[in-house]
């Protein structure tokens, strides 16, 4: 049996299986779940709101996050009143910078707290599509997007009363083991694969969110401030899993691990870590610094405004 295959045996297993919820949140609490109008992203949407956080719904259809608020509401009888929603378009850096801008005015207008930060919106793009800012969509809205929510969200992600956040980011257990062509991401050059980019964009995210955790932990925003881990949400049957290999996986409504990793007690001091079935992942790129700094350099050449938050992250507070 190939390696792969017991990793997704082991992943329907794990993910199917129910925690514990622990001790409610304060009640200013708020979770920020990306791409929450439907699958993984609204049964974690759903379920933070079940253990007492405040939500809000992102999507880019206004009728689909209408539907997601009532979908949410009606589960557990959520109150409406705990339900926000951001209506953006994160293929692009100024579509990132306007769902930033609305969360902002959200967290400020009612007095909440970010305290999760969900970076589940993803894309799995069958063809060679560029986006506004010339980059690859595929590249655009899995490791881009992240990369400017949470460098600008770091504000609010960080002004607590000795309060922990945390950032999650949706990688995958598809994510490959290196990079083919760093000289060529978007793919203009090099023949485009739907399954390559997909791949490529998922190490990313764990590269990604790794190296938030470093760049954190080095100016002093250790684990008890704020944590920054990625995950393999489960083989589940999203649209997107339909798409690209077929219905091999667990249904929406058991997807779990998003919500364990953004309020579970267990992992509470656990930064930089990539996560696969809710176990500690250690043999992937991801946690090679030479290739994070690559990546890193990259995101930061295609926005210098967002890298800048971490260069300056004292001056945020």
């Amino acid at each position: 049996m190939s390696s792969l295959l017991i990793c997704l045996l082991a992943s329907l297993m794990a993910t199917s299986t129910a925690f514990a919820f622990n001790t409610p949140p304060p009640f200013d609490s708020t979770a920020l779940v990306t791409g929450s109008t439907d699958g993984i992203g609204l049964t974690t949407a759903k379920n933070l709101a079940k253990k007492g956080y405040n939500v809000i719904i992102h999507g880019r259809n206004p009728e689909r996050i209408q539907q997601a608020i009532a979908t949410v509401s009606s589960f557990d009888h959520i109150p409406k009143e705990k339900i926000f929603s951001v209506e953006s378009d994160i293929s692009s850096v100024r579509g990132c910078k306007n769902l930033v801008f609305q969360i902002q005015s959200i967290i400020k207008s009612n007095n909440l707290s970010l305290d999760i930060l969900m970076n589940n919106a993803g894309v799995f793009e069958p063809e060679h599509v560029l986006t506004d800012d010339n980059l690859e969509t595929t590249f655009a809205v899995n490791v881009m997007a992240p990369f400017v929510i949470t460098s600008n969200l770091l504000p609010e992600l960080l002004q607590k009363n000795n309060r922990q956040s945390r950032v999650v980011t949706a990688s995958s257990i598809s994510q490959c083991r290196g990079v083919d062509d760093w000289d060529d991401l978007q793919c203009m050059e090099r023949p485009f694969s739907t399954h390559r980019a997909y791949a490529e964009s998922k190490l990313f995210d764990a590269m990604l969110t790794a190296e938030f955790a470093t760049i954190l932990e080095c100016n002093g925003f250790g684990s008890n401030r704020i944590t920054c881990n990625s995950l393999d949400p489960g083989t589940v049957n999203t649209k997107m899993l339909l798409a690209g290999w077929g219905p091999i996986g667990i249904d929406v409504e058991s997807a779990l691990d998003e919500t364990w990793l953004c309020s579970s007690e267990e992992v509470s001091d656990t930064s930089g870590t990539y996560f696969c079935w809710k176990s500690k992942s250690k043999d992937r790129a991801a946690y090679n610094p030479s290739e994070r700094g690559k990546l890193w350099k990259v995101l930061s050449d295609i926005d210098p405004s967002s890298a800048s938050k971490w260069d300056k992250i004292h001056d945020l507070l």
